[in-house]
């Protein structure tokens, strides 16, 4: 018997090896057969990391209907941001997905950028409460002396917090699309040497919803608001009004394994008091903006 599992058990190993190569094959083929004329709408996925966003697009890209280029992927990316836009427009035209959807999360201050340089591009914007965000970013993304471990890889001459980096520098790295004056004004208002490490992040997260509002996006008719907390609570609800949005048929199996496990399960951040005041300001104002349009 056990010279006759040990083939088996190879075969099998070659098979998962190349199962995602087999399935995205299928899905090319599936592509080019209902989607002939190869045209594709452009979907990037922007707001802050960690707040659920490579589980949307996971789901999503089961879809037959949409090619994924997730943060990581080199065709589309370096070092987590798009790569020149003449790349993606390259992979557009090769595309045959009714949807090609990019997660450029680093990218959100583009966004008026892309809006401007893909006339038939969609956007989800998605936001997080900020105590999970923080939660999941400072577990992820910081060692235990609060050290920031992507900003040690990529900026070793500047390897602070990210905030901290963008106030001490006056936001240079943002030099292709400068955000707007007072959403860096505010930022400097609030930050300081001695900020701790979560009430870094909360910063992040305001810098970054604060462009939803001061870049306009939030009239925007092709920006679509998501809510995590909504997404995995009401999961089919959810899902069914983003590819309505996106103009896609809603597929029931792209949200089997969604639960709302994340949601509150670790004890409260430290963050400064002003700082969650002011987190809890833009948590109130993004929750009404996600229901007065999802009405």
């Amino acid at each position: 018997m056990p010279t006759i599992m040990r083939p088996l058990g190879k075969i099998r190993a070659i098979l998962g090896k190349w199962r995602p190569a087999i399935a995205a094959f299928r899905k090319s083929v599936w592509q080019r057969w209902k989607n002939p004329s190869g045209e594709t709408t452009p979907v990037f996925l922007i707001g802050n990391n960690a707040s659920g966003t490579s589980m949307m697009v996971f789901q999503m890209a089961k879809s037959w209907q949409i090619t994924l280029y997730h943060e990581d992927n080199p065709a589309a990316f370096h070092n987590w941001h798009l790569r020149d836009l003449s790349v993606i427009e390259a992979l557009l035209e090769r595309s045959y997905a009714p949807v090609t959807l990019f997660k450029p999360i680093l990218d959100t201050y583009l966004a008026r950028v892309l809006l401007c340089r893909f006339p038939t591009a969609k956007f989800l914007f998605a936001f997080r409460h900020f105590d999970d965000m923080i939660n999941s970013q400072r577990n992820r993304f910081y060692d235990q002396s609060g050290r920031h471990i992507p900003a040690m890889k990529l900026h070793p001459d500047n390897p602070q917090p990210p905030v901290s980096r963008w106030v001490t520098t006056d936001f240079a790295e943002f030099s292709a699309a400068p955000p707007p004056q007072k959403t860096t004004a505010f930022i400097k208002a609030r930050w300081h040497p001695g900020l701790n490490v979560d009430s870094n992040i909360a910063l992040r997260w305001l810098f970054v919803n604060h462009l939803f509002f001061d870049l306009g996006l939030h009239r925007e008719e092709r920006v679509k608001l998501v809510h995590y907390e909504s997404v995995v609570a009401q999961p089919e609800r959810e899902f069914k009004s983003i590819f309505r949005f996106l103009g896609l048929e809603f597929e029931p199996h792209v949200i089997e394994g969604i639960h709302p496990f994340s949601v509150r399960r670790a004890p409260p951040p430290s963050i400064e008091p002003q700082i969650r005041a002011d987190c809890e300001e833009m948590w109130q104002r993004l929750l009404h903006h996600f229901h007065q349009t999802n009405a």
